[in-house]
Parts: structure tokens; C-alpha cells; sequence
């Protein structure tokens, strides 16, 4: 009797080794596979948040730095495992540990940042204020566009509407010079031709 017990202690222990490597196993295969890759870029001193999302596994939940550890919580225990942040400036809060939020960006913030079990990677790239980010306009508020496109509309008005002034006065002049050279040519006309019948009437 006691050689069966034993042997079922035996078979019981192998069965938990066999289900704890499995686990471990399973686990490291959830952090190693990367489900949505995002890539996120943003200006220096800005705020970025990355949003992890919710999965039935998140009693163990952790963060990610460029494939080190630096945020593990034990959801079920209530319990912070790891906190070794690069920077003052990374906030994560233990009572909402998908949020991952970096202040004051800056270029050494950049890199990969990644949380499990949901397994979402953000590549971080960082810009500096001269630097123009190719989304930047597509980005813009609705408003800023429509007031941009109507200024731009208003001043090709003025350039033509002033263009056409201009056309008009410089007309205007070159029509009253050759009125004002007909008049004289008429006025030398009639007095030649009032000396020509002057010295007519002279000679008669």
C-alpha cells in the first residue's frame, strides 16, 4: 500500500512539472509572437500613451523596453514584480497597467516598446522641431485646412482683381495720349489751312 502511494506521489509530482513547463513554455511563446506591430512618431517634448489591449491572461502583465523587462505586475496578487523604468519621465500606473505613458519626449526615448500577453509592439521614432513629419498635414484639424484653402483662394482674387486695375489704368492713359495727339494734329491742319486761304485771298 505504501509502494502504491508513493508511486502516485510520484506520478502526481510529474504531472505538475509536465503542466509548469508547459505553462512556461506558453508563456514565453506569447512574448516572443508579436500580433500588431504599430509604428508611432512624434516631435520632441511632446506626450505619447501607448493603450494595451484587454485579454484573458493579464493576471501576469508586462512591459517591454527594446525586449527588457521594465513593468511586470501580478494582476491577481495585486502585486508590482518589476519597475525599472530607463527614465522618470515613463509612467505606468499598477492600477492600470495597460497604459504606458512617456512625458517630455525625447531622442533617447525612441526604440521598441511592447506589453504582453497581448502582444503589441510600438516602434517609437522621435523628430526634432526641424523636421517636418510627412503626416503632419493629413493630420491637421478640418478647420486649419478650410481656412488655409480660403486665404490661398482670397489672395489669387486680389492678384487679379489688381492685375486687371493696373491693365485698365495703363489703357486708360495710352487712350488719352493718342486723343490728346489726334486733337493736335487736327488743330495744326486747320491752321494750315487757314494760311494756305490767307495768302490765297493775297496773291488774288
Amino acid at each position: 500500500m505504501a509502494i502504491f502511494q508513493t508511486r502516485i506521489l510520484h506520478l502526481d509530482l510529474c504531472v505538475i512539472i509536465i503542466l509548469l513547463t508547459n505553462a512556461d513554455y506558453s508563456k514565453s511563446n506569447q512574448e516572443q509572437s508579436i500580433r500588431q506591430h504599430i509604428n508611432k512618431t512624434v516631435f520632441v517634448g511632446e506626450t505619447v500613451t501607448f493603450y494595451c489591449n484587454k485579454t484573458q491572461f493579464d493576471d501576469d502583465f508586462i512591459w517591454k523596453m527594446n525586449n527588457n523587462i521594465i513593468f511586470r505586475h501580478d494582476s491577481y496578487r495585486n502585486r508590482t514584480l518589476a519597475k525599472n523604468f530607463s527614465s522618470n519621465r515613463i509612467h505606468i500606473d499598477p492600477a492600470a497597467p495597460r497604459e504606458l505613458t512617456i512625458h517630455q519626449i525625447q531622442t533617447s526615448d525612441a526604440g521598441n516598446y511592447s506589453c504582453y500577453p497581448a502582444a503589441i509592439r510600438w516602434t517609437l521614432t522621435i523628430t526634432t522641431e526641424n523636421q517636418i513629419r510627412p503626416e503632419s498635414i493629413s493630420q491637421m484639424p478640418l478647420y486649419i485646412i478650410i481656412i488655409i484653402s480660403c486665404t490661398g483662394v482670397i489672395v489669387i482674387f486680389l492678384i487679379i482683381t489688381i492685375s486687371i486695375c493696373i491693365h485698365r489704368k495703363l489703357s486708360q492713359k495710352i487712350n488719352s495720349r493718342s486723343e490728346k495727339e489726334s486733337v493736335k494734329m487736327i488743330s495744326d491742319c486747320d491752321k494750315h489751312t487757314i494760311t494756305a486761304c490767307v495768302y490765297g485771298l493775297h496773291i488774288s
